[in-house]
């Protein structure tokens, strides 16, 4: 299973501000699975950005020949197994 890491978070944000989608990702290390958060950075500012970020963050992912889930609010994800 692919291991994200901290320089694919810090390249992950860099191009959400590259293409001016206010949204950070942050990574969290959950009992042995890492999950990632979405934080949209002002609601005004990410109204109507969203499928944009996501389509941002699923190509990264394949890019690294993985693919990423979501849970059900959309704001935190997963790489699948």
């Amino acid at each position: 299973m692919y291991c994200i890491s901290f320089n694919d978070i810090i390249e992950l944000n860099g191009i959400l501000k590259d293409q001016g989608l206010l949204f950070r990702i942050h990574l969290r290390d959950a009992c042995g699975k890492q999950s990632c958060w979405i934080e949209p950075l002002g609601q005004c500012a990410c109204e109507g950005h969203f499928d944009e970020m996501y389509r941002v963050l699923e190509n990264f992912f394949i890019g690294k020949r993985t693919s990423i889930e979501y849970d059900e609010s959309k704001l935190n994800f997963w790489i699948m197994a």
